[in-house]
């Protein structure tokens, strides 16, 4: 008896009468059971007797040949129309003469050598009692292997489809109407200039110019707010995401109409951002004249709007000189702490310096911000303001959270808090500015 160790795989020639419960392996020594054949199996098996179909004795005939047939059996009806179908042996002698008629027919054409013709008694033999109409296989497959009938279009259809093509013919012809401008109309008269600026950050110079271009809109005032700051934050304080700007402009990629959105009713951005970098060097490699490419580039829209506002960037660069060649009129905001005045110091002196090359730029507003009467210094620092510069001093603008909460949604301090006292304080400012005084 041959078995195999499941261990190593081994052959193992054990006994007949081996012990069942197990054998060792001669190679692995490992011990195994020994399973013995079924006695149904292990007698010799009686011959198996195998079915075989012939080849090509069931096999379905293919498209081509059921055509060949379908060809032929119009010939054989064509020849001799099909019997009446009857009972009795008049019958099926008639039936086998029709027969044997249209073989002889069919066999002359054919280029073969020809067949001598079937005498009628074996025609009769071999004729079946009743015969199909020879017509119906053709025409079931004329039907299974022809092509789809098209269906006549309808008339109404065809009017309608032609009707359709005629108007985009016409609307295709048809001159675009232009679209309507987003600019203002010109008007009779030039815009103030007013730029929010001061060389230190952090006193609201964008929350001043944005709520300020916000109040001077509400009272009918055409507005054009300038973002000239590489943060792009008047976009966002607005809730408005504009594709060109201010750069755009003044490099000449973007005409006016591209470049200012129209952000409130009566209020336009021109955006500022990162792209306000690449115009800084583009005015710094000039020769000469460097500091009026602002002032070239806005100056034909003077005319479009009532008042500019002009949100300018921290610190002193080529741009923000630019600023004061451009505008006419400076909104100074200090922050009422020691740093902001040291700030606002500083920015005096440089203003002084570019005011002798333009006399008409004026120092027209200083905005005391973020005033909190709860403690006296924010208080005696805004008095100090105000004998200084006793013509110039606006009313402040006191400390309220709902100023840094508003940006967040995108609204202005008239949007988000009506009836807070920041906006009360810029509305005050706006009737200000737009009293000219």
């Amino acid at each position: 008896m041959i078995s195999i160790c499941p261990f190593c795989r081994a052959r193992q020639t054990l006994p007949a009468d081996a012990d069942a419960a197990g054998a060792t392996c001669s190679t692995c020594h490992r011990r195994f059971r020994v399973n013995r054949p079924e006695p149904a199996l292990a007698e010799a098996a009686s011959p198996v007797l195998r079915l075989e179909r012939p080849h090509g004795a069931f096999e379905r005939p293919t498209l081509i040949e059921r055509r060949l047939q379908a060809v032929a059996r119009p010939a054989l009806a064509a020849a001799t129309p099909a019997p009446a179908l009857a009972d009795g042996p008049a019958a099926a002698q008639a039936a086998a003469q029709a027969v044997a008629q249209a073989t002889q027919s069919a066999a002359a054409s054919l280029t073969a050598p020809r067949a001598a013709p079937i005498p009628p008694d074996r025609a009769a033999a071999i004729a079946p009692p009743q015969l199909a109409p020879a017509a119906q296989p053709a025409v079931e497959l004329e039907e299974e292997a022809g092509p789809p009938v098209m269906a006549e279009p309808d008339a109404a259809e065809e009017r309608a489809a032609a009707a359709a093509l005629s108007a985009i013919k016409h609307q295709l012809a048809a001159d675009p109407a232009p679209a309507p401008s987003r600019l203002p109309a010109p008007g009779p008269g030039t815009a103030r200039r007013i730029g929010v600026m001061l060389s230190k950050g952090g006193v609201g110079k964008t929350t001043t110019a944005v709520n300020l271009a916000a109040g001077l809109a509400a009272l009918g005032q055409r507005v054009l707010l300038v973002d000239a700051d590489t943060q792009g934050q008047c976009a966002y304080a607005l809730g408005v995401a504009p594709a060109k700007g201010l750069a755009e402009l003044v490099e000449g990629s973007a005409d006016a109409e591209t470049a200012l959105f129209m952000a409130r009713e009566n209020l336009w951005l021109l955006a500022g951002g990162k792209s306000l970098a690449g115009l800084k060097r583009l005015i710094s490699r000039k020769d000469f004249g460097g500091e009026r490419t602002l002032d070239d580039a806005l100056a034909p829209l003077d005319d479009r709007f009532d008042i500019i506002v002009v949100d300018s960037a921290p610190g002193w660069d080529a741009l923000t000189v630019n600023v004061l060649f451009y505008v006419r009129e400076v909104l100074v905001p200090v922050a009422l702490e020691a740093m902001s005045l040291q700030g606002f110091s500083e920015f005096l002196r440089s203003f002084a310096a570019v005011s002798r090359y333009r006399p008409e730029l004026s120092l027209a507003y200083i905005v005391p911000t973020f005033l909190d009467k709860r403690v006296r210094g924010p208080a005696a620092l805004a008095q100090e303001l105000a004998t200084l510069y006793p013509e110039r001093i606006c009313p402040p603008v006191r400390y309220n959270a709902k100023l840094s909460e508003a940006p967040a949604e995108g609204r202005t301090i008239f949007e988000f808090a009506p009836r807070s006292p920041g906006a009360k304080d810029y509305q005050t400012l706006a009737h200000r500015v737009a009293a000219g005084v």
